[in-house]
């Protein structure tokens, strides 16, 4: 059946997972709490399920999960249940489909144990080498519950831990075998977390601490808004190839596992993804956003006709517009208008197939405010477009509620290609940049895009302002999306191999 859910929800680019661990040297104090906050500060990088492993007296790992938001499922019946000093929690967004969904295996933290060894992780990432992995794997003997990347990574740590002493001999190991993008957490049976970020660093992964007279904590997050949230202070990111061994006995202590000649940090963190109080890799999101809506003002020809100015308004898609909008209007120096009014609970229940049902979810999702919009040039601000029957139906609203044109910028570039590293986009074909390209060439495809979504007049950040707005140089960053250029040796080989598959389409 389709699921008009999921088409709504994927007309924007999906991140995978958000994953948050404590360790406390105060033995007698549970930290459930603290991983419900850390979680819920990163519900919006998952919403389909939520968990929390757990080490409790006497070296046994416990761990709860379960489908739903972090507030539904660690509520205070459950956390009062789960005492422990040391624990990791994640926050899922689910890419199979939704049988296989349903199950307890395919959601985070992954509890592995068998008869040699016993430990936790939560994952956040993607290993698009994980098919070889696994056949290796099975070639051993080694059987698989699910088809996750994640349960491939869980047995690859177990079996080289048959043959390999200490925790981070075992994992400097694996990484080796791993080509992929991830941030991830390993909570073990004697009481340790490890964190692991990828050699290139797509995934952000932060590290802070909570000290107190009393007790102290050590705190590894996606984000540094899940450290804000239980009052620590950041005290750096994990860097691109380090695993960083955080212990309730002793400081912390880490190693290098690849040093890289570049990174590949995913740009859509900072355009998209990221709550605006994070900072990752040294950068403030907020920061940024506002400036991709500054450098879409400086260069938009719109602005220079006095006439459109007088009746200008900013309004942005809410929520990710937000902060966009607020730099266009500043630089522009036209009104920042709330022109939308979103309601936030439709998408958890609205599942319905048809297309005058489809049409129907986005005027219950987003409704214009008439009053503000009614005979005005209005200015949409959004974060991307990626298959475009979203954007054309609120274009469509904003125009039925009386705006004179709507003008829509967008703060990334054009998304031209699939993502292989952990964004849930689609293919090619479905992306309405990729399309059109294809079919209208380099110089018109943007034009017939306008036309296609029913704008009155579209722009696009450029890669250059887009990097120059995040502070980082092109070779720290990935754009694949953007460029079709990859930094990833088994991601290329599946591009070679989807090649000719994508050009039959044209």
């Amino acid at each position: 059946m389709f699921s008009y859910k999921n088409h709504l929800r994927r007309d924007k680019p999906r991140e995978h997972c958000a994953v948050f661990g404590v360790t406390c040297d105060d033995e007698s104090y549970s930290i459930s709490k603290l991983l419900y906050l850390g979680l819920i500060s990163q519900q919006h990088r998952g919403q389909e399920s939520t968990g929390i492993s757990i080490l409790k007296t006497g070296g046994n790992i416990v761990t709860y999960k379960k489908k739903g938001l972090v507030s539904e499922v660690l509520n205070q019946k459950v956390l009062s249940k789960f005492w422990g000093n040391i624990g990791i929690g994640h926050n899922r967004y689910a890419t199979t489909g939704a049988q296989e969904f349903e199950s307890p295996d395919y959601m985070q933290p992954f509890h592995f144990k068998n008869n040699e060894i016993e430990f936790s992780l939560a994952f956040n990432g993607t290993i698009p080498n994980y098919a070889e992995i696994k056949q290796s794997l099975e070639d051993m003997g080694r059987v698989f519950v699910t088809n996750t990347d994640t349960e491939v990574v869980a047995q690859l740590i177990a079996s080289i831990s048959l043959g390999t002493k200490g925790w981070p001999e075992i994992l400097k190991t694996a990484s080796k075998s791993l080509d992929g993008s991830y941030s991830l957490l390993l909570l073990t049976t004697e009481g340790d977390i490890y964190a692991i970020r990828d050699p290139l660093g797509f995934k952000p992964l932060c590290i802070g601490e909570l000290r107190s007279e009393t007790r102290n904590h050590y705190i590894v997050s996606s984000e540094s808004c899940g450290i804000d949230v239980v009052g620590g202070r950041l005290i750096r990111d994990v860097e691109p190839g380090e695993i960083v061994h955080l212990s309730h006995r002793k400081e912390m202590h880490s190693e290098m596992v690849v040093k890289s000649d570049r990174t590949a940090l995913c740009q859509f963190e900072f355009v998209y993804f990221a709550r605006p109080d994070s900072i990752i890799d040294g950068v403030s999101i907020a920061q940024t956003r506002l400036q991709l809506g500054i450098n879409l003002a400086r260069n938009d020809p719109l602005l220079k006709d006095p006439k459109f100015k007088e009746n200008a308004i900013v309004v942005p898609v809410p929520d990710s517009g937000r902060s966009v909008a607020v730099g266009y209007a500043q630089e522009a120096k036209l009104p920042y208008v709330e022109g939308l009014m979103k309601n936030r609970y439709v998408w958890r229940t609205f599942i319905m197939p048809g297309q005058k049902n489809r049409e129907a979810a986005v005027k219950e999702k987003l409704n214009p405010i008439k009053i503000f919009v009614k005979g005005k040039n209005v200015i949409l601000l959004d974060d991307s477009i990626v298959r475009g029957t979203t954007t054309e139906k609120i274009i469509n609203l904003i125009r039925e509620a009386g705006a004179i044109s709507v003008n829509v910028r967008i703060s990334c570039p054009p998304v031209i290609r699939p993502c292989y590293m952990g964004i849930d986009f689609p293919t090619t074909s479905e992306l309405i940049a990729g399309r059109f390209k294809n079919l209208y060439g380099e110089e018109n495809y943007i034009e017939e895009i306008r036309k296609k979504i029913g704008a009155d007049s579209l722009r696009y950040q450029t890669i250059d302002d887009l990097v120059s707005a995040i502070g980082k140089n092109k070779n720290q960053l990935c754009m694949a999306c953007l460029t079709g250029e990859y930094p990833l040796k088994s991601v290329n080989k599946i591009v070679e191999m989807e090649k000719s598959i994508s050009s039959d389409r044209y």
